[in-house]
This record gives structure tokens, sequence and C-alpha cells, in this order.
């Protein structure tokens, strides 16, 4: 399942050079599927402006992503002289945030192997974990985050397990089952219970908070929703 998904993010390219930088990185990064069918470069910001406070990140913060794809989350930090960072295991996701962001430090890598020296103050996955293998790698990967973020940490877009039927239910009916079928055979996501966070960091010095997801026209809003951990 993982392989077939990295093999569909390598295969991303910019469809047209005329749009706005962030724009494009918005559609690379998978955010106007079918399903989510976002392009509007106003919302994403708004987005970014709620998420950026739910966290407290501050002008002077840095900022690390775990699967950051082509740096659509990252870039309008970027801008605001934020310095950021990330790992993706598309390699051909990376070469496009790094053509975006030539001063970033983005590497290809997994999940599983961000542990680095250095501490950001904020660290963030945003619609990455649908695609982890399972609920082990996941936990690993969250500790991780967890050890590396000196202030706070997001988990975000994160698809809900009590909705996954109806969700299902949705994208099929989206495209047509058989052609749902034919696409996705081999592309599963991976939903979770929201209980799932608060019983794998019950132990560690954070407080956990979850709210339901939302991006003003974004499709995914009612399957998904967000965790924000701060450090105590």
């Amino acid at each position: 399942m993982r392989n077939n998904w990295q093999k569909i993010w390598n295969n991303r390219q910019i469809s047209s050079a005329d749009k706005p930088i962030l724009e494009q990185l918005i559609a690379i990064d998978g955010f106007s599927s079918p399903f989510g069918q976002l392009s509007e470069t106003e919302a994403w910001m708004e987005y970014l402006e709620r998420i950026a406070t739910k966290l407290k990140i501050e002008p002077q913060d840095s900022i690390f992503e775990v699967g950051c794809g082509s740096g659509a989350f990252l870039y309008p930090f970027y801008q605001k002289g934020h310095k950021v960072a990330g790992i993706d295991y598309a390699e051909n996701l990376v070469k496009i945030a790094l053509s975006a962001m030539h001063k970033a430090d983005i590497k290809v890598c997994e999940a599983i192997d961000i542990y680095r020296e250095e501490q950001f103050d904020i660290v963030i996955a945003n619609g990455v974990f649908l695609y982890f293998y399972n609920y082990d790698y996941a936990a690993k990967v969250i500790k991780l985050m967890v050890k590396l973020a000196g202030k706070s940490i997001g988990i975000l877009d994160i698809p809900n397990l009590s909705k996954k039927e109806e969700d299902m239910n949705r994208r099929r009916k989206t495209i047509g089952e058989e052609e749902y079928s034919k696409q996705y055979q081999l592309l599963e996501h991976l939903y979770y219970d929201k209980n799932y966070f608060y019983q794998l960091l019950v132990n560690e010095p954070v407080n956990i908070k979850i709210e339901n997801q939302y991006i003003a026209n974004y499709g995914n809003n009612a399957y998904r929703f967000n965790v924000f951990i701060s450090k105590k």
C-alpha cells in the first residue's frame, strides 16, 4: 500500500508554471483532489493562520514538517522569515519544495527516521498520517515528533475512524464505484480513533487538544480532525 502511494507522489509535477507558487504547491500536495477540492490560496492562508494561533507560533519560531511534500504548508512561513525544515519520502516532491524554498533544510527521508539532535520549536505533520503503514508506525513517529519539538506539535488532517464508512461511501459516489475501485484498490487510507492519541501520550509531559478539521471549501472537513499537542 505505502509503496503504491510513494509512486503516486513521485510522479507529481507542476501542472502550470503560470499559476502562483503557493497555488501550485497546494495542488501538488493533493489538496485539490476530487474529494478535497481545495484550490483557493486565501482559504489555505486562513487555515495556516488558525493553526499558527493554535500552536502559538511566534515570528522567531523554527518549524519542522514531517511529510512536507512540495512545501504547501511550510512555504508561507518561509516567506515570513521562519527557519523551516522538513522531510518527505518522495524525492520528486523534495526537489519541488527546494525549488520554492532554496534556503530550507528539506531532505528525502522516511517519517520514522526524523531523529535529529537539534530541536525545533514547532513540529508539524499535515495530511500525512493517513499514508502510514499501521498504528505502530504512527506511534513511533508521534513519539519522535514530541521529542523533536521544543514547544508544540500539530498532527493535522487526520482521517476520523468514526466517519470511515461515511467517507468511503462519499468517495465512491464522487467518482463512481467502478472508477474508485480502479484508482484506489491498492491505495488505502489509515483512519484513527481520537482516543488513540490520548492513550499513546498518557505518560508524556504534554497537553492534548483535538478539534475537527476546518478549511473553507475543503471537501474532507467532515471526515478529518486535528491534534494539537503542547509541551508542559
